[in-house]
């Protein structure tokens, strides 16, 4: 026996695809002034084998006639789960800190539903997660965006599109203005833009591309990587140890070299051990070694 298949919407090949009815009910109207059907399917997509839901609304009383002369009821389709109207254009989404997380996924789920209200003060939300996560100070979020300049997290034209985005937020909770999908569809794309430069990109470029150390935390990292090369009780400058990875240090080896020195004196870091002060090379300065702890 040959199954008949349906055309349905599948949210897992995202795009409409052959689908077998694995179980069907139908349900007719008893109203005398209104000739309607309701059938419902349980439906399992061809390609993927993704289970869902259909329902066709039957109406009878608006027929129009097909290009046969046939006169043929409208018929109305949902399908559960319905289809994103958001496509995340995000990857590697459990770097972001759990709260943003939380606010982000709430915010798409709430796009995807059709709560425009709700997702404009979601997005707002958003900025004010990362202003918590980043430490950012401020008597209200005017403040605390113009203090994401200020510590050079943004620039002022990013500033002024999460300004924009405040507005929109303020007015969603303040005078229930509900924005529309364009608006928050723009608003988006901002929102990802942003959360990829602050967290995501550096992680998905980290094992390809030489940055600019900024943090002792990453200079230990640094540090500890290039410490396989070498065997234990070598005593040798950062300098050596660090080899062409040098210049990440732009300039500041003084001061990662005084705090590490510092960590090593308190016993927090226990891989080297502070050495002779000596020259290296053919350069006259003197210069601190440390000796590889293994």
């Amino acid at each position: 026996m040959t199954v008949q298949t349906k055309k349905n919407y599948c949210r897992t090949c995202d795009f409409e695809t052959n689908h077998i009815p694995l179980h069907k009910e139908t349900l007719d109207s008893n109203d005398e002034d209104y000739s309607y059907s309701v059938k419902y399917y349980i439906v399992k997509c061809c390609g993927c084998d993704t289970i869902s839901f259909r329902k066709e609304f039957v109406d009878f009383e608006q027929t129009y006639p097909d290009e046969d002369d046939n006169w043929v009821p409208t018929i109305t389709i949902t399908n559960y789960p319905k289809k994103r109207k958001v496509k995340r254009k995000l990857e590697n989404l459990f770097i972001l800190p759990d709260k943003i997380l939380i606010v982000y996924q709430e915010a798409i789920s709430a796009f995807n539903v059709d709560c425009f209200l709700l997702t404009g003060v979601a997005f707002r939300a958003i900025i004010e997660a990362i202003c918590l996560d980043k430490n950012i100070a401020g008597r209200d979020l005017a403040k605390k965006i113009d203090n994401l300049v200020n510590k050079k997290l943004i620039t002022e034209k990013e500033a002024q599109r999460l300004h924009s985005i405040r507005f929109i937020g303020n007015d969603s909770v303040h005078e229930m203005n509900v924005p529309e999908k364009q608006t928050l569809d723009i608003v988006l794309n901002i929102i990802e833009h942003l959360l990829n430069n602050l967290y995501l990109i550096d992680f998905e470029t980290r094992n390809y591309l030489e940055t600019i150390i900024s943090q002792f935390q990453e200079f230990e990292e640094l540090l500890n990587d290039n410490l396989k090369n070498f065997e234990d009780n070598d005593e040798i400058p950062i300098a050596k140890i660090l080899g062409k990875s040098f210049r990440r240090l732009n300039g500041k080896i003084s001061d990662y070299e005084t705090e590490l020195k510092k960590q090593i004196t308190e016993g927090k870091y226990t891989n080297l051990q502070i050495g002779k002060i000596d020259t290296y090379g053919d350069n006259t300065k003197q210069v601190q070694h440390f000796i590889v702890k293994k």
